[in-house]
């Protein structure tokens, strides 16, 4: 049996095609940050926040979870759940994040400046 060797074609499409999935996510990368932290309570809209305007930190309690969101983005601080995923989510500061309190049902979402809760490439 004959061994097949690569050709050049086959190189340069292979190289053309890591470049593009680099030039994609460096690209992914320098989008801006930010935008409107949504928290919401049972699919309920309570909070709709421009996170990147602030200068300070403000602290707010939806049914026993603690949330903060300051000028880099908003996160859980504390909750009464078990297992604290939610605060182990860590900051949520780019369009499109999510972290979620499923025993409480309370969400953190970063939605672009539109943030019309229209379908995106995220949700759509």
């Amino acid at each position: 049996m004959e061994k097949r060797r690569i050709t050049f074609k086959e190189i340069l499409c292979l190289l053309v095609l890591l470049t593009l999935a680099a030039g994609a996510y460096f690209w992914s990368l320098m989008q801006p940050d930010g935008g409107t932290v949504v928290i919401e309570q049972d699919g309920e809209e309570l909070y709709r926040i421009d996170f990147t305007a602030r200068t300070e930190t403000e602290t707010l309690t939806v049914n026993g979870t603690v949330i903060e969101v300051g000028p880099a983005g908003a996160a859980f601080v504390s909750s009464p759940c078990p297992d604290q995923v939610c605060v182990e989510a860590g900051l949520c500061d780019r369009v499109g994040e999510t972290a979620v309190c499923l025993p409480q049902r309370v969400s953190i979402r970063i939605v672009g400046d539109g943030g019309d809760g229209a379908a995106d490439a995220m949700t759509g």
